[in-house]
C-alpha cells in the first residue's frame, strides 16, 4: 500500500536499480516456459540467444520493455530498471516474475543495487563534493592538480548473512556502455558527477520461500534509502527536490 504522505522526489538520482535473484535449482522446462509466457504477457520485448544450451548455465532469454529488463539464466534471474520512481513499482515487477518460478523451488540469494548520481548544475572539483555528500570522498592533504577522478567504498555488516557495499566514485564517464539494453533511457553526464552504488546483499542459510525472499529485499530496500538519505547534505536536498 502507498504511503500518500511519502515525498517523492522530482530528480530522485537514481539511474539504475538492478535485482539478482539465484535459486536453490535449475529451471525446468515447464518453468522456463512458464517465465517466458510471463514476460511476453507483460509485453517485454523477447531476444531469444542464437543457440540455446540449458545445460550451459548461459542466457536462456533476455527482454525489454521500456526502461526495464530482465536477464533469465537457468538458475537466476536479474531484473533492470533505468526509470525509478517508487520502490513498489519496481518490487512489483521483481515479484510479478518470481511467481511463475517459484513453486518448486526457494531462493539461495538476493541482492539489489541502487546506482545513485548526484549532478550539480555546475562542474564540481573534489574537494568540493563535501558540500554535497557526507561521505569520505577524498582527504584534503593530498594534491589534487593532477588528479581526474577518485574511488571509495564502505561496508556495512548488518548480520552475518546481510551487508550493504557501498562504493563512490568521482567521475565524467557514463554508467551506461552504448550497448547496454537500457542505454537510452540514460543521459551521459556533460560535466563532473558523483556516482554512489548501494549493492544490499543476503545470502540465506537455507533457500526460502519467494514472500520470505521480497521481504528481504524490502529490508535491504529500507536500509539503503535511510542510508542514501543521511549522507545527502542539504544541498544535496535542494537538488533531490528540484530546488537547485
Amino acid at each position: 500500500m502507498l504511503d500518500p504522505d511519502r515525498e517523492v522526489f522530482p530528480d530522485p538520482f537514481v539511474r539504475l536499480v538492478d535485482a539478482y535473484v539465484s535459486f536453490d535449482t535449475k529451471l525446468s522446462d515447464s518453468d522456463y516456459d512458464a517465465i517466458l509466457r510471463s514476460v511476453l504477457d507483460a509485453d517485454f520485448s523477447v531476444v531469444l540467444p542464437s543457440s540455446l544450451d540449458k545445460e550451459s548455465g548461459d542466457e536462456l532469454f533476455s527482454a525489454v520493455r521500456g526502461p526495464d529488463s530482465v536477464i533469465v539464466k537457468q538458475d537466476v534471474l536479474y531484473i533492470s530498471t533505468a526509470k525509478y520512481v517508487r520502490w513498489e513499482r519496481f518490487r512489483d515487477l521483481v515479484a510479478e516474475l518470481l511467481e511463475p518460478v517459484t513453486k518448486e523451488r526457494k531462493v539461495k540469494h538476493v541482492s539489489v543495487l541502487f546506482l545513485d548520481e548526484i549532478r550539480p548544475a555546475s562542474s564540481t572539483g573534489l574537494l568540493d563534493w563535501s558540500e554535497y555528500v557526507n561521505l569520505p570522498v577524498v582527504t584534503h592533504d593530498i594534491p589534487l592538480e593532477h588528479v581526474a577522478g577518485a574511488y571509495g567504498g564502505l561496508v556495512l555488516h548488518l548480520d552475518h548473512s546481510k551487508h550493504i557495499n557501498i562504493e563512490w566514485t568521482h567521475t565524467s564517464e557514463s554508467a551506461f556502455e552504448d550497448d547496454h539494453p537500457l542505454y537510452q533511457h540514460y543521459d551521459d553526464p556533460e560535466d563532473s558527477l558523483l556516482a554512489v552504488e548501494w549493492n544490499g546483499r543476503c545470502q540465506f542459510e537455507e533457500p526460502a520461500s519467494a514472500e520470505v525472499a521480497l521481504g528481504e529485499f524490502d529490508s535491504l530496500h529500507t536500509v539503503i534509502k535511510e542510508a542514501f538519505l543521511q549522507v545527502l547534505t542539504p544541498a544535496s536536498m535542494k537538488l533531490l527536490r528540484g530546488q537547485a
